[in-house]
Protein backbone atom coordinates (compact mmCIF):
# COMPACT_ATOMS: atom_id res chain seq x y z
CA UNK A 1 0.00 0.00 0.00
CA UNK A 2 1.20 3.06 -0.73
CA UNK A 3 0.78 6.69 1.13
CA UNK A 4 0.39 9.82 -0.15
CA UNK A 5 0.39 13.30 1.54
CA UNK A 6 -1.56 16.40 0.54
CA UNK A 7 1.80 17.68 -1.68
CA UNK A 8 1.78 14.64 -3.33
CA UNK A 9 -1.83 14.49 -4.56
CA UNK A 10 -1.51 18.34 -5.11
CA UNK A 11 0.77 17.83 -7.78
CA UNK A 12 -0.38 14.63 -9.29
CA UNK A 13 -4.10 15.62 -9.43
CA UNK A 14 -2.79 19.06 -10.44
CA UNK A 15 -4.55 21.54 -8.08
CA UNK A 16 -3.41 24.04 -5.29
CA UNK A 17 -2.92 22.35 -1.87
CA UNK A 18 -5.61 25.26 -0.77
CA UNK A 19 -7.92 24.09 -3.28
CA UNK A 20 -7.31 20.48 -2.12
CA UNK A 21 -7.74 21.07 1.48
CA UNK A 22 -11.03 22.17 0.25
CA UNK A 23 -12.24 19.41 -0.97
CA UNK A 24 -10.94 17.50 1.71
CA UNK A 25 -12.88 19.34 3.91
CA UNK A 26 -16.16 19.44 1.68
CA UNK A 27 -15.74 15.71 0.57
CA UNK A 28 -13.57 14.32 3.49
CA UNK A 29 -16.22 10.68 3.70
CA UNK A 30 -15.36 10.03 -0.15
CA UNK A 31 -11.42 10.71 0.16
CA UNK A 32 -9.46 7.57 1.77
CA UNK A 33 -7.27 8.77 4.39
CA UNK A 34 -5.32 7.41 7.00
CA UNK A 35 -3.73 9.68 10.08
CA UNK A 36 -0.47 8.74 11.68
CA UNK A 37 1.11 10.85 14.72
CA UNK A 38 -0.90 13.81 13.59
CA UNK A 39 -0.21 13.18 9.76
CA UNK A 40 -2.79 13.21 7.45
CA UNK A 41 -1.59 10.75 4.82
CA UNK A 42 -3.99 9.85 1.66
CA UNK A 43 -4.59 6.33 -0.24
CA UNK A 44 -3.62 5.83 -3.51
CA UNK A 45 -7.85 5.78 -4.08
CA UNK A 46 -7.76 9.05 -2.86
CA UNK A 47 -6.65 10.02 -6.72
CA UNK A 48 -9.64 8.99 -8.85
CA UNK A 49 -11.84 10.49 -6.40
CA UNK A 50 -9.82 13.58 -6.78
CA UNK A 51 -9.57 13.60 -10.18
CA UNK A 52 -13.20 13.12 -10.04
CA UNK A 53 -14.22 15.91 -8.55
CA UNK A 54 -12.08 17.93 -10.46
CA UNK A 55 -13.47 17.12 -13.56
CA UNK A 56 -17.19 17.78 -12.06
CA UNK A 57 -15.89 20.89 -10.94
CA UNK A 58 -14.59 21.95 -14.33
CA UNK A 59 -18.10 21.12 -15.28
CA UNK A 60 -19.79 23.38 -12.85
CA UNK A 61 -20.99 21.45 -10.85
CA UNK A 62 -21.94 21.91 -6.95
CA UNK A 63 -20.71 20.66 -4.58
CA UNK A 64 -24.52 19.40 -3.46
CA UNK A 65 -24.55 17.18 -7.10
CA UNK A 66 -21.03 16.28 -6.71
CA UNK A 67 -21.65 14.79 -3.64
CA UNK A 68 -24.70 12.89 -4.95
CA UNK A 69 -22.38 11.38 -7.86
CA UNK A 70 -19.97 10.50 -5.26
CA UNK A 71 -21.74 8.17 -3.48
CA UNK A 72 -23.77 6.46 -6.49
CA UNK A 73 -20.50 5.50 -7.61
CA UNK A 74 -19.73 3.31 -4.32
CA UNK A 75 -16.19 4.70 -3.79
CA UNK A 76 -14.82 1.80 -1.69
CA UNK A 77 -13.45 3.22 1.61
CA UNK A 78 -10.48 1.26 2.63
CA UNK A 79 -10.75 -0.01 6.38
CA UNK A 80 -7.72 0.94 8.70
CA UNK A 81 -4.80 -1.05 8.18
CA UNK A 82 -1.93 -2.23 10.32
CA UNK A 83 0.44 0.31 11.56
CA UNK A 84 3.66 -1.69 10.24
CA UNK A 85 1.80 -1.74 6.46
CA UNK A 86 0.78 2.20 7.52
CA UNK A 87 4.76 2.79 8.46
CA UNK A 88 5.87 0.77 5.18
CA UNK A 89 3.91 3.15 3.31
CA UNK A 90 4.74 5.98 5.06
CA UNK A 91 8.38 5.19 4.30
CA UNK A 92 8.10 4.36 0.75
CA UNK A 93 5.49 7.53 -0.07
CA UNK A 94 8.10 9.79 1.75
CA UNK A 95 10.93 8.39 -0.94
CA UNK A 96 8.40 8.69 -3.54
CA UNK A 97 7.54 12.29 -2.46
CA UNK A 98 11.20 13.12 -2.08
CA UNK A 99 11.95 12.27 -5.64
CA UNK A 100 8.60 14.15 -6.74
CA UNK A 101 9.88 16.72 -5.39
CA UNK A 102 13.54 16.65 -6.67
CA UNK A 103 11.74 16.36 -9.81
CA UNK A 104 9.73 19.22 -9.39
CA UNK A 105 12.40 21.29 -8.48
CA UNK A 106 14.36 20.19 -11.37
CA UNK A 107 11.48 21.13 -14.07
CA UNK A 108 11.14 24.52 -12.11
CA UNK A 109 15.29 25.19 -12.36
CA UNK A 110 15.04 24.05 -15.95
CA UNK A 111 11.96 26.40 -16.55
CA UNK A 112 13.76 29.59 -14.79
CA UNK A 113 17.10 28.60 -16.78
CA UNK A 114 15.19 29.37 -19.90
CA UNK A 115 13.61 31.75 -18.63
CA UNK A 116 16.37 33.57 -17.54
CA UNK A 117 18.21 32.50 -20.89
CA UNK A 118 15.44 34.65 -22.81
CA UNK A 119 16.21 37.45 -20.71
CA UNK A 120 19.55 37.26 -21.04
CA UNK A 121 18.95 37.27 -25.06
CA UNK A 122 16.68 39.86 -24.80
CA UNK A 123 18.84 42.51 -22.23
CA UNK A 124 21.75 41.31 -25.18
CA UNK A 125 19.39 42.95 -27.85
CA UNK A 126 19.03 46.07 -26.04
CA UNK A 127 22.92 46.54 -25.48
CA UNK A 128 23.54 45.78 -29.54
CA UNK A 129 20.95 48.74 -29.75
CA UNK A 130 22.02 50.72 -27.56
CA UNK A 131 25.62 50.36 -28.87
CA UNK A 132 24.52 51.26 -32.36
CA UNK A 133 22.56 54.47 -30.71
CA UNK A 134 26.02 55.23 -29.28
CA UNK A 135 27.77 54.30 -32.32
CA UNK A 136 25.90 56.92 -33.69
CA UNK A 137 26.07 59.96 -31.30
CA UNK A 138 29.83 59.29 -31.92
CA UNK A 139 29.65 59.91 -35.47
CA UNK A 140 27.57 63.21 -35.48
CA UNK A 141 29.99 64.29 -32.76
CA UNK A 142 32.82 63.37 -34.66
CA UNK A 143 30.82 65.52 -37.50
CA UNK A 144 30.48 68.17 -34.96
CA UNK A 145 34.08 68.74 -34.01
CA UNK A 146 35.11 68.68 -37.54
CA UNK A 147 32.08 71.63 -38.10
CA UNK A 148 33.69 73.87 -35.30
CA UNK A 149 37.23 73.08 -36.60
CA UNK A 150 36.24 74.38 -39.48
CA UNK A 151 34.37 77.14 -38.52
CA UNK A 152 37.26 78.16 -36.15
CA UNK A 153 39.22 78.17 -39.29
CA UNK A 154 36.98 80.12 -41.29
CA UNK A 155 37.02 82.43 -38.26
CA UNK A 156 40.57 82.67 -38.44
CA UNK A 157 40.85 83.21 -42.38
CA UNK A 158 38.25 85.90 -41.65
CA UNK A 159 40.13 87.15 -38.67
CA UNK A 160 43.14 87.57 -40.62
CA UNK A 161 41.34 88.91 -43.99
CA UNK A 162 39.96 91.53 -41.26
CA UNK A 163 43.45 92.61 -39.95
CA UNK A 164 44.86 92.68 -43.10
CA UNK A 165 41.84 94.81 -44.12
CA UNK A 166 41.73 97.20 -41.42
CA UNK A 167 45.99 97.61 -42.28
CA UNK A 168 45.65 98.00 -46.27
CA UNK A 169 42.88 100.90 -45.28
CA UNK A 170 45.23 102.45 -42.15
CA UNK A 171 47.93 102.24 -44.55
CA UNK A 172 45.46 103.58 -47.70
CA UNK A 173 44.67 106.53 -45.23
CA UNK A 174 48.15 107.08 -44.62
CA UNK A 175 49.69 107.54 -47.63
CA UNK A 176 46.49 109.83 -48.96
CA UNK A 177 47.32 111.74 -45.75
CA UNK A 178 50.97 111.86 -46.29
CA UNK A 179 50.20 112.78 -49.53
CA UNK A 180 48.49 115.55 -48.52
CA UNK A 181 50.87 117.21 -46.14
CA UNK A 182 53.80 116.95 -48.65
Amino acid sequence: MELLTINGLSYIVDVSKDTLSEWMEDFNVYIPKTVEKNVTYYHPEAIDVLKFIKKCKSQDYQNGQITEMLANRNVPVPSNSSLEEIQHSIDEGCQKENILTLMQTIGKTVSNVASQEKTIQALQQIQREQNRKIRLLEEQTNELNQEIEALKQQETTTSIYEIKKKSFANLFKNSVHDRRIR
